[in-house]
């Protein structure tokens, strides 16, 4: 602590510059030593490049866009269309999920909240539903 207390502002920014040469000699060896690694192994060694553990901007650019959000009430309407096409034998929650390109807990609510005000769907299972006649 003495040492850097005694230190002046020209020897500190020598010191920085310093550092940044390094930093720059350490990517160069490793960007060296990819090369050889791929000669030797024959194929295409990617150097790593920045600080280990973070995340370049780039990766959070090319984020996945959110899906359009459809217009409300027609859940209800693709669901009961749904139970009537699989008839007496019904449907199970994923595979109507799966059909509907809906999220399984979205549907369980549903049948929770909405489908249960619905006197003619009926719970066959656990996560299985059909429409009574």
């Amino acid at each position: 602590m003495n040492i850097l207390l005694s230190l002046t502002s020209s020897a500190l920014n020598q010191l920085s510059s310093l550092v940044d040469q390094k930093e720059s000699l350490v990517k160069e060896i490793e960007r060296i030593e990819s090369h050889m690694a791929s000669i030797i192994s024959g194929k295409t060694v990617r150097a790593t490049k920045g600080k280990v553990g973070r995340r370049s901007t780039k990766a959070t650019k090319t984020a996945k866009k959110p899906a359009k959000r459809a217009s409300r009430g027609n859940l209800g309407t693709k669901v009961l269309s749904a139970l009537e096409a699989a008839g007496d034998a019904g449907v199970k929650v994923a595979d109507l999920a799966e059909k509907l390109r809906v999220k399984g807990t979205n549907l369980h609510v549903w049948f929770g909240t909405t489908g249960k005000k619905n006197k003619g769907i009926k719970k066959v299972g656990k996560g299985h539903y059909r429409l009574q006649k």
